[in-house]
């Protein structure tokens, strides 16, 4: 007799620890896979502080862009006035040259005058009046010596006054020059302070794409983390029966009344955004957006997810909700769970038991969506089946 107690208790025990392994690993897999689903919503919040962060950074970017462009144009326009004064400058410097040359050769015809009127005596006027042969040669030889001695005067006075305002001219356009130099000097500062701000923005865009990089790649592993987190969740909840209904067989609700035709059936296809192959684990029902999304079949939601707002085509992921975007899973009994996935809105919360064709999401195109639909799939023991046959197609 007491042996057999002994048996009984010892039973006991066992089933009470198995439970108790059980439940706790049931419960500890629901806060881990809400830790995850925490960690998921703080990287995208990071991910939408970095892009923000990177627009500002682009902006600055452009406007600096504009400012080096104005500057470089000014700077274009002070090299065209040097140029433009170095050409006036070497043409002026010429003509004082020519203005110089006449200067010294009339100069010199003038000295030489000078010395052969000092050397071989000066012409007087009695001189003139001795050697006219008529009052009227006397008259002639007068004022063509006149002329002669006034007509030096004015050449010299005419060339020194020209070399005098070519002189002033030569002094305006070296100040011009000058003027412009120091011009160019400041825009030639002003451009490279710019490009150094240009380059400063763009080091900083490169640290904030790296840092958007690992955490976009962050958010990939913890969103496969979380794949496998509820994957493992589902087979728990199956095998303790947690289903919340009692299905044994038979044909679902078909969970999108609203479609328009089937985009995608269950099994290998070409992927439709990263290229190449990829094994599609459901159905898809192409319907247009806010369309109603029906529960197959009664049961407890295992699992939600509601933190994707890309609610649009697309054609790269945004891996929201392991790609699933926002979706919910149900667990019938039977060890059968079906999947709602890509939805625009969820009416349903963790845990809520649900009636069959109750209204529990409506149609989007969150996660890796190309365009509004339904991805509806069916876990059969922890696997993906085809969920075709389960809903008459």
């Amino acid at each position: 007799m007491k042996t057999k107690i002994k048996i009984v208790l010892s039973l006991l025990l066992v089933t009470v620890l198995i439970f108790s392994t059980v439940y706790s690993t049931y419960a500890i897999t629901q806060q881990d896979i809400q830790d995850t689903k925490d960690e998921i919503n703080e990287i995208e919040r990071q991910l939408d502080e970095i892009q923000n962060n990177l627009s500002d950074e682009r902006k600055k970017i452009e406007l600096l862009d504009d400012d080096i462009g104005k500057t470089q144009y000014e700077l274009d326009e002070v090299q065209k006035s040097l140029k433009e004064l170095e050409k006036e400058i070497t043409e002026l410097q010429t003509e004082l040259e020519q203005k110089k040359a006449e200067y010294d050769k009339k100069y010199d015809l003038a000295c030489t005058r000078v010395f052969r009127q000092y050397k071989y005596g000066r012409k007087t006027i009695l001189d003139v009046f001795l050697n006219s042969t008529s009052l009227t040669d006397f008259l002639s030889s007068y004022y063509t010596l006149s002329e002669i001695l006034e007509l030096d005067e004015q050449l010299l006075d005419e060339l020194e006054r020209e070399k005098e305002e070519i002189e002033n001219k030569k002094v305006v356009l070296e100040e011009k020059k000058t003027k412009a130099e120091e011009d160019k000097l400041q825009v030639q500062r002003q451009k490279t302070a710019l490009i150094n701000k240009k380059n400063e923005r763009e080091k900083e865009v490169s640290k904030l794409n790296e840092a958007d990089a690992a955490l976009q790649k962050e958010k990939d592993e913890t969103a496969k983390k979380l794949a496998q987190q509820l994957d493992e969740w589902s087979k728990l909840a199956q095998a303790n029966g947690n289903g919340g209904g009692s299905y044994s067989g038979g044909s679902l609700q078909f969970p999108c009344p609203g479609f328009s035709r089937v985009s995608s059936y269950f099994g290998s296809r070409g992927s439709p955004l990263a290229g190449g192959s990829s094994y599609h684990k459901g159905i898809d029902l192409a319907a247009s957006k806010g369309k109603s999304i029906l529960a197959a079949e009664s049961g407890t939601v295992i699992a939600v997810y509601t933190g994707c707002s890309h609610n649009y085509g697309k054609s790269k992921s945004c891996g929201c909700g392991s790609g699933f975007g926002n979706y919910v899973m149900v667990s019938h009994g039977g060890g059968l769970v079906t999947v709602y996935a890509h939805c625009s809105s969820i009416n349903v919360g963790l845990n809520k038991k649900v009636s069959r064709r109750e209204v529990i999401a409506t149609v989007g195109s969150t996660g890796a969506s190309t365009g509004y639909h339904l991805h509806f799939g069916v876990l059969k023991n922890g696997t993906y089946v085809d969920p075709a046959p389960y809903i008459g197609l």
